[in-house]
């Protein structure tokens, strides 16, 4: 099969990292060619962005040709922002990655060179989206229901493991944890949508009555200019301090702030030393450091209702109760403080038994290997049609 890909590589953003991990794996049984779109942000580059990829597979994706007018294409795949719906491609069919974090919300922000509700009428156009969740935006929109196809993310098997017990006392040694302390993580780009202040709030609810819990947070300031001091602030400033008084020396200082960027082996390490990854959001597209931190087997704790629960078994742990939303025609989960807390309350206190029952659930069903297998099926299928 020969595929032309138009889109993102080199950096830590979602969409590149997607994007890499894909092409590392279609690279062993189809033919790449690439295509570089400029990113959406001037300043984002490889020096100050980096991916965090191993050596080898960044030398594998940048020696990827440049398109040739001598190939016949059977693929063009895009994944960039914003979408590109150009109808007019050089190959049999054209994939466009992409993803909708709330319900009914694809705006014409979020795209160029189409309409959705024309290209619902292209039989040669499709949509590759992540969740069920992010699916109903593109439906909504115009696209017809075998128009969008839903693979998920999947997770690099060969990074994210459960790693020993002597290891996991090094690295929470290096963080200035102890072992009798309970941690909690959350790592993202601390927009509202993460749902982070929630988390910050149950966790200074807790903290109360819980002098050995700690919280990591790990923003994304050098992609998106918002670092985790930003959630505490708005936690600081909210009616809800001021109800219940959370903030004080002891619970903000015990909170890990990591801006750096981080490799695939440091995340791991902080996924590893983690005991409950807590993932409270609003609005997400898919969702994937929860199931990195499953893969390494930390128990974690994601909005019910949302794209999570495309993925979510029972071994990875927990779902916070919530309430679909509608402001302004924009659709998105409430998660309850309520549920949060109390989970989070009831799970410090039992020891957990499913670390490796949940660790091989997502080796086994959420390799990249296995779900770029599971798209490539998809291109098959629409060039059959």
């Amino acid at each position: 099969m020969n595929i032309l890909i138009e889109g993102w590589r080199s950096i830590n953003h979602s969409y590149a990292l997607v994007n890499q991990w894909q092409i590392y794996e279609l690279i062993k049984s189809s033919n790449i060619s690439f295509k570089d779109i400029s990113f959406s942000d001037k300043n984002w580059n490889s020096q100050r962005n980096d991916s965090g990829l191993r050596d080898n597979i960044k030398n594998i994706i940048n020696k990827i040709p440049q398109p040739s007018d001598d190939i016949h294409y059977d693929i063009t795949y895009r994944i960039s922002a914003p979408f590109n719906f150009d109808k007019k491609f050089k190959s049999k069919v054209v994939f466009v990655f992409a993803t909708s974090e709330y319900k009914n919300d694809l705006t014409k922000s979020n795209f160029i060179n189409g309409d959705p509700i024309q290209l619902g009428k292209e039989k040669k156009f499709f949509i590759h989206t992540p969740s069920n969740w992010s699916k109903k935006s593109f439906l909504a929109a115009g696209f017809r229901e075998d128009q969008v196809v839903v693979v998920p993310h999947g997770v690099d098997v060969e990074t994210f493991y459960l790693i020993s017990e002597d290891k996991k006392k090094i690295i929470r040694d290096k963080y200035k944890i102890n072992s009798e302390d309970f941690v909690l993580t959350n790592i993202g780009a601390m927009t509202q949508n993460k749902g982070v202040e929630d988390l910050i709030a149950a966790y200074g609810i807790l903290k109360k009555k819980n002098k050995n819990l700690k919280l990591i947070l790990k923003d994304q300031s050098n992609l998106y200019g918002r670092n985790a001091n930003n959630p505490i602030k708005n936690m600081h400033d909210s009616k809800f301090n001021e109800r219940y008084k959370i903030f004080n020396d002891q619970m903000y200082n015990d909170i890990i702030i990591i801006s750096k960027n981080l490799n695939f082996n440091e995340l791991r390490d902080i996924y590893s030393i983690t005991d409950c990854y807590v993932s409270p959001y609003k609005a997400e597209g898919f969702n994937l450091t929860p199931l990195e931190a499953a893969a390494c087997g930390t128990q974690i704790m994601v909005t019910d209702g949302g794209p999570t629960n495309d993925y979510f078994d029972d071994c990875m742990g927990f779902k916070i109760e919530s309430e679909e939303k509608n402001l302004d025609n924009v659709i998105y989960l409430s998660p309850k403080i309520n549920s949060l807390i109390e989970i989070l309350d009831s799970t410090m206190n039992k020891i957990d038994k499913k670390k490796n029952i949940r660790s091989k659930f997502v080796h086994k069903n959420f390799s990249w290997e296995n779900i770029v297998k599971k798209l490539k099926k998809e291109f098959e299928n629409k060039l059959s049609k």
